[in-house]
């Protein structure tokens, strides 16, 4: 039971899916030297030949490669070995941890990249965590968080813009949110009093923010941060590229 085709050996009883061992063949290729940084690898239909399976499972082991940041896609001239590689996924468990936290226990070094801040109307569940008022204005603060220059997440702060209106030109490019809505508020997050995970699949946008495929998923954390006297500090959403980020529960 087993299918050996150019030198390549699927297992039809192998309790892996296909898909999943031709993932594990190409990515031993390139942490084995076969493929090297910036190499074109084969067509889908080269690999499909190649392993003797259809392309709807070449493609899925192709947008794993791709989410796991060891295959990138071109537009127009095919798909290639990713230079940027993270040595460990980012690892977040039930004590709230920044980013900068987390990338410094795996040796990486961090950087953020502000793509957008907004005044917006408050929603009710946001008048209620903060206790505002009905017409209050949110500060809405969207970064891209990198690790070893490769972007790891699509980050969303929401704080009440009365509290923290420096926040709206303060420098955030390579600053833990942490530190700085401590240094702007005078208070810490320590722990969420709330927090969400989920699912989705990367938008348009996010795949080139992120550099990733569409549809590649995403695992969403929302968190609703209070410090050590269990007050609201702020909202945050953050949308974690799948292959890049886990969580120990």
């Amino acid at each position: 039971d087993v299918y050996n085709v150019l030198g390549v050996v699927l297992s039809t009883t192998n309790v892996q899916p296909l898909y999943q061992q031709i993932y594990d063949d190409i990515k031993s290729d390139i942490e084995s030297g076969v493929y090297q940084v910036d190499d074109k690898i084969p067509s889908e239909t080269e690999l499909s030949e190649k392993y003797n399976v259809s392309r709807i499972t070449v493609r899925r082991a192709i947008e794993d490669l791709c989410a796991d940041s060891l295959l990138t896609k071109k537009q127009g001239r095919g798909t290639f070995v990713g230079s940027k590689q993270l040595k460990r996924r980012l690892e977040q468990s039930l004590e709230s941890r920044s980013f900068t936290e987390m990338c410094a226990a795996c040796g990486a070094v961090p950087r953020a990249e502000v793509v957008d801040r907004q005044i917006i109307p408050a929603r009710p569940n946001e008048v209620t965590f903060f206790g505002l008022s009905e017409g209050a204005l949110i500060l809405y603060i969207r970064r891209i968080r990198y690790a070893d220059d490769l972007p790891i997440v699509d980050e969303r702060v929401i704080m009440p813009y009365e509290w923290a209106s420096n926040l709206y030109t303060h420098p955030l490019e390579n600053v833990s949110m942490f530190k700085a809505v401590a240094e702007i508020l005078g208070r810490k997050p320590i722990k969420s009093s709330s927090w969400t995970i989920n699912a989705v699949r990367a938008t348009t946008e996010q795949s080139s923010r992120l550099d990733i495929s569409v549809g590649a998923p995403l695992i969403v954390s929302e968190s609703y941060f209070v410090d050590k006297q269990k007050k609201p500090v702020y909202i945050g959403k953050d949308f974690f590229v799948g292959g890049r980020y886990e969580l120990s529960l």
